[in-house]
């Protein structure tokens, strides 16, 4: 007796539907979603350390490049051709006017990550999607092995640098080579054990 495989289709959504989810109240303001190859997918809960590295991250390179780049957080990156729109934790683009943000004149050099419960999901298919959105720059501030996980080099839709760096390690990016950063200020200090 031969057994027949059954392929069942999935219907896949544009940006434009998912926005219009949004706008009719199929999706809640509050719900933690994001658009990822035409997939709704809904994003971890953030816990302490999370929201501590992000915002950290996020301050260190809104003060560092103040009037030399704009600085987003958890904001939508259209990424054109792939029916996605990922909100990363931070995105430091070209132009150092916000209001070039959506625009042809925004250009993001740079997408981070703060991973945990995440870290595989960020370290594969996020990289591959920002690889293929040829975005120059990903770094995954990894809290589960307290490193920064680099990606670098785009071509073709791939990464072709990947290394890993301890919190010891310094680190600039490739657009802002003077802007030597501490891996250890990346990362909430770790907290005592009360036992």
């Amino acid at each position: 007796m031969s057994r027949v495989l059954e392929t069942v289709a999935q219907r896949r959504f544009t940006v434009g539907e998912y926005h219009r989810m949004a706008e009719t109240g199929i999706l809640s303001p509050d719900e933690r979603v994001e658009l990822i190859r035409g997939v709704i997918h809904q994003m971890s809960p953030k816990n302490r350390a999370h929201v501590v590295a992000a915002n950290l991250v996020f301050g260190l390179f809104r003060d560092a490049l103040r009037g030399r780049a704009s600085v987003y957080k958890e904001d939508p990156l259209r990424v054109d051709g792939l029916s996605s729109e990922p909100e990363p934790d931070v995105m430091v683009c070209s132009n150092p006017d916000v209001a070039a943000f959506g625009t042809e004149r925004m250009k993001p050099l740079l997408v981070i990550e703060v991973a945990e419960s995440s870290l595989r999901y960020d370290l594969n298919e996020k990289a591959t999607l920002y690889a293929e959105a040829e975005v120059p720059e990903y770094w995954v501030v990894n809290l589960v092995d307290r490193a920064l996980e680099v990606f670098r080099d785009v071509k073709e839709g791939r990464y072709g640098q990947r290394f890993t760096l301890e919190p010891a390690a310094r680190v600039a990016p490739t657009a802002w080579p003077e802007l030597e950063i501490h891996v250890s200020s990346l990362f909430p200090e770790e907290e005592s054990d009360p036992s």
